[in-house]
């Protein structure tokens, strides 16, 4: 075929071709847009091509590259390329030559805005490789790839200072905007109870909702001003979905979601302990490494520390504005794989998805923080292992999102790696020429990870290696309804079940030709496999892999898949049917407003009941102030109310500071909001494995077979660990009540208690000082 074309596009085989476009037209990674051909004269041989193209690109088997090209020379016998070029790339038989990079598409070319993270296509793609080392492909064995200038026109390649600047002005922006709505919701003069919050948050999201489609269609626009609105807005608006989500029913309560109900009871204590010291520990056992990764709660705890506040008000800001800043980390992952108009939708859907299982997903904003990221983390994995070549930066940066996803979410992070060994082990039976190229790559990862998980898991090994090897996590021994079935949301006949079933008929037609597609498919088939492993080591070990943990990766897979259906179901309207272009766009427009406002309405529904906890909770304040309280919510009681009294009753029995002791109490809230050590944790599911919990409940019952009050003491002194510095126990009939808890797995419940009775005896006046304090006793042993 000969050819002249003016910033167009040829496909050989039936490949698909970016080429110009009028008005900023878009496509996926890798997929086609319009043409304006000029003069075509195809031989009938159906011989190869001589082309000139100016500013053009060349696609060989699903690959993209920029070109120009003066003279292309291809034998009949399929070899190697003869032609003129100008600093840009053609690939044949998986070689690779430098050639000059043109313009492309706006974020729809492989080789334009996204080549940065390793371009790959199918069987001999080309990939640009800036100056520096490639891994892979030719020049693998250490040679300086040939120099590039920047492109003269068209978006610029993301580079690591470039990706680093947007995420940094994204975050900035989206940290604003949560921030400015959360001051302003709680001065908002909303009588309480009544339903004006549910009002108002309806109204707000759907005015951001329409905000937001509003910016997808204005995303062609011309005009340098417009343009930087429109991208940067998208942050602000993906930002304040979630925050006024969740500040609006919120209003009128310092308490997140739950208050300081089961998990929530842990999180905060964490969050107490690392605000009141930076060194990392244990959140209830005094010199116990941790077993819970500190990323999320250290950097909370220090900026708590710095503002001056207390870990259980900090609580609440932070995980509003993590939920934001995951939406903004979002965003900008996936603004490096499809056109921004894209990027915001997939954003938003991945926001949603949080919203679906609330207290698997938004109700654990340190794990939400790695659960939004891994769809778009994992499409870039898929490029980085499959590119012919790809720089070292882009595998070292990876890396590092592997390393941090393990100090933010260790079981996500374990699940994560297991998706993408499974995923490099499949590339390798595919090419298995190709194993010291996906060695190196996955070496080199893990290289750039190993100094964050080194900070979670090394401590907690050595420990256990110097315990005589670690015990039986029984954090992993916890089966919930939601672990018992499989979770298939496109089964169900909902606008969120609707978009989960259009993106799983997406990813099974597109994964051979969309790398986005193959990516996406990859990982929901990992969260399919740890559901599946996780039942198997129930029966096989005793254990589990807590799987429901993946759910809301799930959904945000099927999520995005479905908005990216709608979005190649509109392209494939334009091709065909150009005069109803823009019909189709307003329709795809009123449809995902309609899917997203939807969704909206069951993140008000499904977060019911965690607001209502929210406001069950008492202040721990002198005061005893409490929430404002919904008709639906009952009273909180009285345990919570005596929290400060026991805090007072503790400092004047001890003198010291809390982090300098060690409580045995039943009442673990009190735990959540000073940072005493615990003898006892709450349940065995919390604690840390090291400690022993089992040890420790057979300890105290050591205690109590004493005879009298002086062998009580002997016993004391005397036991496996250090002994309680406070006794803060319940009054009874008999003496003072403590509850004890075992592990019953697998039976139900999981968690069972005892309760066990000190007598008043144990603890003479002349050893012990005892503080009655409400329906508690507070105990402190003389010289302690």
């Amino acid at each position: 075929m000969t050819a002249h074309r003016d910033r167009g596009q040829e496909a050989r085989d039936g490949g698909p071709l970016p080429a110009r476009r009028e008005q900023g037209g878009e496509g996926l990674v890798g997929e086609t847009v319009s043409a304006r051909p000029g003069r075509v004269e195809a031989p009938e041989g159906g011989g190869q091509v001589s082309a000139r193209q100016e500013q053009g690109r060349e696609v060989r088997d699903g690959g993209s590259m920029s070109v120009r090209q003066e003279r292309a020379e291809a034998p009949e016998n399929g070899g190697p390329v003869t032609a003129r070029r100008d600093r840009g790339q053609v690939a044949r038989d998986g070689g690779s030559v430098p050639v000059r990079r043109g313009r492309g598409p706006e974020g729809g070319g492989q080789g334009t805005a996204w080549s940065g993270w390793g371009e790959e296509g199918q069987e001999g793609a080309a990939v640009v490789a800036p100056v520096g080392v490639r891994i892979g492909g030719q020049g693998s064995a250490g040679r300086p790839a040939p120099p590039t200038a920047p492109p003269r026109t068209g978006r610029r390649r993301p580079t690591a200072g470039r990706f680093a600047v947007e995420l940094v002005l994204g975050s900035g922006v989206a940290l604003v905007v949560s921030l400015g709505i959360q001051y302003v919701v709680p001065r908002l003069p909303l009588p309480e109870p009544s339903l004006l919050p549910t009002l108002l948050t309806t109204l707000t999201t759907t005015a951001v909702v329409v905000l937001l489609a509003l910016s997808v269609l204005s995303a062609g626009r011309r005009g340098m001003a417009v343009r930087g609105l429109v991208h940067w807005s998208g942050y602000a608006l993906v930002a304040a979905l979630p925050t006024l989500l969740l500040a609006l029913p919120l209003h009128g309560t310092r308490w997140f979601l739950g208050g300081l109900a089961s998990d929530n009871q842990f999180r905060v204590e964490y969050l107490t302990r690392l605000t009141d010291s930076p060194a990392l520990a244990d959140f209830a056992y005094r010199d116990v490494p941790p077993l819970y990764p500190p990323g999320w709660f250290w950097a909370g705890g220090r900026i708590a520390a710095l503002l001056g506040w207390d870990a259980w008000a900090a609580f609440k800001p932070l995980c509003i504005t993590s939920a934001a800043l995951a939406a903004a980390l979002a965003l900008a992952l996936w603004r490096l794989l499809v056109p921004p108009r894209i990027a915001v939708l997939l954003a938003a859907a991945t926001t949603m998805a949080a919203f679906v299982e609330p207290s698997l997903g938004i109700r654990e904003p340190y794990a939400w923080l790695v659960g939004s990221a891994l769809a778009p983390l994992t499409v870039i994995a898929l490029k980085l292992l499959r590119a012919p070549a790809v720089r070292p930066w882009p595998l070292l940066a990876f890396g590092v999102a592997v390393g941090a996803a393990v100090l933010t979410y260790t079981m996500l992070a374990a699940f994560w790696v297991f998706t993408l060994t499974a995923m490099a082990a499949v590339l390798l039976l595919r090419s298995p020429r190709r194993w010291r190229t996906l060695l190196a790559r996955v070496a080199l990862a893990g290289i750039a990870a190993a100094p964050s998980a080194a900070v979670v898991l090394l401590p907690y090994e050595l420990a256990g290696h110097a315990a005589g090897g670690s015990p039986d996590t029984t954090a992993l021994k916890f089966i919930p309804y939601q672990q018992l079935t499989y979770l298939l949301p496109m089964t169900e006949i909902t606008p969120g079940g609707l978009l989960c079933l259009a993106g799983t008929v997406w990813l099974v037609v597109r994964c051979r030709t969309r790398p986005v597609a193959a990516g996406l498919l990859a990982l929901v088939a990992g969260c399919y496999a740890w559901c599946v492993l996780s039942q198997l080591a129930v029966a096989a070990a005793g254990t589990t892999l807590l799987s429901f943990r993946v759910h809301p990766v799930l959904l945000t897979a099927l999520h995005c898949a479905g908005v990216l259906a709608l979005w190649d179901l509109l392209r494939t309207v334009r091709g065909r049917h150009p005069a109803q272009a823009r019909t189709a766009a307003g329709v795809l427009a009123v449809v995902a407003a309609v899917f997203t406002v939807a969704a909206v309405q069951h993140a008000q529904s499904a977060l019911g009941r965690e607001v209502d906890l929210a406001h069950r909770q008492s202040y721990p304040l002198d005061d005893g102030t409490a929430p404002s309280r919904t008709a639906r919510v009952q009273h909180p009681g009285t345990a919570d109310l005596w929290i400060r009294p026991l805090v007072r009753a503790i400092a004047r029995g001890t003198g010291r500071q809390p982090h300098e002791l060690t409580v045995l109490t039943d009442h673990h809230r009190l735990l959540s909001i000073e940072p005493y050590w615990a003898y006892l944790a709450m349940t065995p599911g919390y604690s840390n494995p090291l400690a022993l919990h089992e040890k420790r409940n057979d300890e105290v019952r050591r205690w109590l077979a004493a005879r009298d009050a002086d062998d009580f003491a002997r016993r004391l002194d005397s036991g496996r660990f250090p002994a309680p510095d406070v006794f803060v126990l319940r009054q009874t009939d008999t003496g003072y009540g403590l509850y004890l808890y075992r592990h019953n797995f697998p039976r139900i419940p999981v968690t069972r208690s005892s309760e066990v009775v000190f007598p008043v005896g144990f603890f003479p006046p002349s050893r012990f000082l005892r503080q009655d304090v409400g329906p508690y006793t507070v105990i402190t042993r003389y010289g302690t």
